[in-house]
């Protein structure tokens, strides 16, 4: 498995991440899953307190190095206090069992408490060990900003948004070049838009023509575009072996430049609209946020 940068962290992260967000109720295929990703030369994995599987992280990676794997988890909105950072990443230690994060990240914004006092909390576990870097997740460029400009002592090492072949929301925001420009890692959530690409049959007929030129799959294809793209690392969701298998290959494909560029037409045809919209229209109205009751990354 191929390894690029992790920007700020100066850290080799293999190309490719696994996602844990909503795995099968098949614990023991998922943690199957994981570790046959990690025999594979995939180092990365991210979870999050709100998906529940930082057990199952914690199952796959228990007989593997823990200094050579880069495990990312995330702190829900509802706990961006001060102290309520410091207990929430101290239990995601606990049910990961590991006694430090590489990356911790801000799952949504909350604009009802104040960045500062939550970047505080951040830098803090910083300072303790406890964790590594700083990531935020869903974050606008402006947020992304504010969020920078609340800290002192650290930088934002990474931002992860829905990114996919038809979901590209993050390059017209200017959020993409931005990122780019200031080394600030993308982590690309549903890097096949949540399997909406599959119920696109013309797509899926685009993606196959260039598919079969490489002898790979239209899944492995759009993936492939994504590890073309610069500062981005995917995290598709695998929670079964012969996924993983697929997921792991695309990291083989070498795109020619005729082909990327045809690729890169496919969202003005078939653009996908992120999930995120529709929660970033209730920022505004909603003052602490719940979103257990939906399904969202």
């Amino acid at each position: 498995m191929e390894t690029k940068e992790f920007n700020k962290t100066k850290r080799q992260l293999s190309v490719l991440g696994v996602g844990t967000w909503e795995l099968s109720s098949d614990i023991n295929e998922n943690v199957k899953a994981i570790k046959y990703a990690l025999d594979n030369g995939i180092n990365f994995i991210d979870t999050a307190e709100m998906y529940n599987t930082e057990n199952v992280v914690a199952q796959a990676i228990k007989d593997y190095d823990r200094e050579k794997l880069f495990i990312a988890s995330k702190v829900w909105p509802t706990h961006f206090g001060y102290d309520d950072v410091i207990k929430a990443c101290e239990g995601s230690l606990e049910k990961l069992g590991t006694k430090y994060l590489d990356l911790y990240q801000l799952h949504w914004p909350n604009k009802a408490i104040d960045i500062k006092e939550t970047m505080r909390a951040m830098e803090k576990l910083v300072s303790d060990g406890k964790i590594k870097s700083i990531g935020i997740s869903n974050f606008s460029l402006s947020e992304m900003k504010d969020a920078q400009n609340a800290m002192s002592k650290y930088e934002i090492a990474s931002n992860q948004v829905e990114y996919s072949i038809v979901t590209r929301d993050i390059e017209k925001s200017g959020l993409f070049d931005y990122c780019r420009e200031n080394s600030i890692a993308i982590i690309a959530y549903s890097p096949l838009s949540h399997g909406k690409l599959f119920g696109n049959a013309k797509l899926m007929e685009d993606l196959l023509s260039i598919g079969k030129k490489y002898g790979k799959q239209p899944a492995q294809i759009a993936l492939s575009w994504l590890l073309h793209r610069d500062n981005t690392f995917p995290i598709p969701k695998a929670s079964n072996t012969e996924h993983m298998k697929e997921d792991i290959a695309s990291a083989d494909i070498k795109l020619n430049d005729e082909d990327i560029s045809f690729l890169s037409g496919l969202e003005e045809k078939y653009y996908t609209e992120p999930i995120s919209k529709g929660h970033k229209k209730k920022e505004d109205t909603i003052n602490r946020y719940n979103f257990r009751e939906e399904k969202t990354d």
